[in-house]
């Protein structure tokens, strides 16, 4: 009969093992996780008038530019699986129809300042928006 204490040993060779392992190979070559992530800029929707604007990626908004209001939502890319095209919509929303061809969104991923633009938002300073 094996003790907790052996048994926990015996599995955390094989952990180690594995993480070592996917380390190596992940090698300095960005996965697409990570380029998913990866950012210009930050957009923001505006619930009181619906203003679309973005910031710098270093750049946070406390308030709307246009009326004012800290009513934000941030903005995500959901991305088409039958044509790779991102739409940008409200962060929390589950799934959008794909602007451009109608189908159902089903990945998620952070939008660059390129997205923002195809989108209608409006570039915004630090000033602008209260950060």
């Amino acid at each position: 009969m094996y003790s907790l204490r052996s048994l926990a040993a015996q599995l955390v060779k094989p952990a180690c093992l594995l993480f070592l392992l996917m380390f190596v190979t992940s090698g300095c070559k960005k996965n697409t996780i990570d380029q998913a992530l990866e950012t210009d800029a930050n957009g923001y929707l505006c619930n009181g008038c619906k203003a679309k604007f973005y910031t710098e990626r270093v750049v946070f908004a406390n308030r709307c530019p246009s009326c004012k209001s800290m009513n934000l939502v941030q903005v995500v890319g959901f991305v088409c699986a039958a044509d790779g095209h991102v739409t940008v919509g409200p962060r929390g929303t589950g799934s959008l129809a794909c602007e451009k061809c109608g189908k159902v969104t089903s990945g998620l991923s952070i939008p660059k300042e390129v997205d923002f633009k195809a989108w209608g938002a409006e570039k915004k300073t630090r000033a602008e928006v209260g950060s």
